[in-house]
């Protein structure tokens, strides 16, 4: 329905012609998707390849990676941005999840698309520090890959290691400071994000190693089972780089790149139905992002405007499938 042209017959007045137009334009509007995006201020410089984390515990984002050690947080009630204590290397393609008061920044690559590295920082948002945890497993070292949290442990799914894609999926526990390795996914891939919903970790979409070589395999490990899942609803658009959300039962997919360009597609995944949808896409299609949720609102800053890399922007966009509202 993007192409629909809209004929007024001839001697129609004009107060009809208005309401036709009207119509007309709800109907368009209505073709691409449920939700609307709201502009939030801007981070402080642009970048791409970047981590984005909602802490309860401060209730307050956070904002690093893109080939930087600079931090940033930003608070949601008065809609700014403060710089925070460095990370201690400047790193792309890493990944971070929020748990127990803590930012956890888990692997990463120094250049593209390699060497990889396998440290974990731990920054504390109330004392403004950054410590370190245990590495990754000697060999293990990657960036790219899908991360998230269930219980006191961190998963880490695939990424790229050596310049190529892996397989490879590590949990991380944050109490005993220990790291295992687990059955390896059903196939390699990179660029994507991982999800948490119910018992399951979720990996969707992403790519193998070369950046048109995108999948749209949709595979979860069961926690429960100790095994992967195959041969769920497969990822309507292929796409990596993109970035994950949990909203309800739904796993959403936000933006991306691939197939020569950049996307704006907001897809979303019932884990009850096993289906997909499609929502309001991003204003802005850009790629080498991360989302954060808070209170409903799922939060992309930052990311890369042109497939691959050269143009990053500061733009920061929230989505709300519902009356948007503040984050408290």
């Amino acid at each position: 329905m993007r192409g629909l042209v809209l004929k007024v017959p001839k001697g129609t007045s004009i107060l009809t012609a208005s309401l036709l137009v009207a119509i007309s334009a709800l109907v368009l509007s209505g073709c691409e998707g449920a939700g609307k995006w709201v502009a939030k201020a801007p981070a402080s410089f642009a970048r791409q390849e970047v981590s984005y984390t909602y802490s309860p515990a401060v209730k307050k984002f956070f904002l690093a990676g893109g080939h930087s050690t600079v931090q940033e947080s930003y608070d949601p009630s008065s809609n700014t941005w403060r710089t925070v204590a460095p990370l201690p290397a400047s790193l792309d393609h890493i990944q971070s999840v929020a748990l127990n008061g803590r930012i956890y920044y888990i692997g990463g690559l120094i250049t593209w698309p390699g060497p990889a590295v396998g440290t974990v920082y731990i920054y504390n948002p109330v004392s403004n520090t950054v410590s370190t945890g245990k590495p990754m497993p000697a060999g293990r070292e990657r960036g790219a890959g899908g991360v998230a949290a269930y219980g006191s442990k961190i998963y880490y799914a695939g990424g790229l290691h050596g310049g190529v894609a892996v397989p490879w999926f590590d949990v991380y526990d944050t109490v005993s400071n220990t790291w295992s390795k687990l059955p390896n996914m059903p196939e390699a891939r990179d660029h994507f994000q991982g999800a948490v919903l119910g018992r399951r970790f979720y990996a969707i979409g992403g790519r193998n190693t070369a950046i048109n070589a995108t999948t749209t395999v949709n595979d979860a490990f069961d926690f429960a089972t100790g095994s992967w899942i195959r041969g769920l609803k497969p990822l309507p658009t292929a796409r990596g780089g993109f970035a994950v959300a949990v909203l309800g039962a739904e796993v959403l997919v936000i933006g991306g790149e691939g197939g020569g360009r950049t996307w704006s597609t907001v897809e979303g995944y019932d884990t009850k139905s096993d289906s997909w949808s499609r929502l309001a896409p991003m204003p802005l299609a850009r790629h080498g992002i991360e989302a954060a949720v808070c209170n409903g609102g799922v939060y992309v800053v930052d990311g890369g405007t042109r497939q691959g890399g050269g143009a990053p922007t500061d733009v920061q966009q929230t989505f709300f499938s519902g009356t948007p509202r503040a984050c408290p």
